[in-house]
């Protein structure tokens, strides 16, 4: 069964999604494939329990035929800009640019304007949605 994210990112990272087929992620310190930290480096790398469980739904969570709505904006604005399939598991690449850390995706829609989801204003990087939500939003979104 397939899951459902909510990603949000930088405009010229969304762009860079668009252009490459992949979403990404990346923080200073992070600099190895996450999933070769044990629990024990972790906190060394990452001092912060929010971004470890946000790399965690990332590179760890996050497979092969989810789907994702990556969406730009300020602090508490989600403004979707495309909606994807991941098709790929997660990879590091540390000359990878903007971002290290990504998954391949199939892209099923741009939006050349993003489409504000107000409900989701206060989405971080990113985060499991339910199905029913991810559904909802498309509906009303895509009329």
């Amino acid at each position: 069964m397939s899951n459902f994210w909510a990603m949000k990112t930088f405009k010229d990272w969304a762009n860079a999604f668009v252009s490459n087929r992949e979403i990404g992620f990346d923080e200073k310190g992070v600099d190895n494939d996450y999933t070769t930290y044990n629990i024990q480096q972790l906190p060394s790398v990452l001092d912060n329990p929010r971004l470890v469980r946000r790399f965690d739904q990332f590179c760890k969570w996050a497979k092969t035929g989810d789907y994702v709505i990556v969406g730009v904006g300020q602090t508490t604005q989600f403004n979707m800009r495309l909606i994807g399939r991941i098709i790929g598991d997660y990879e590091f690449n540390s000359q990878h640019k903007p971002y290290r850390h990504y998954r391949k995706i199939e892209i099923m829609k741009v939006f050349s304007e993003p489409i504000q989801i107000e409900k989701w204003g206060q989405v971080q990087r990113i985060e499991l949605v339910d199905d029913n939500d991810f559904i909802d939003t498309l509906v009303k979104s895509i009329k």
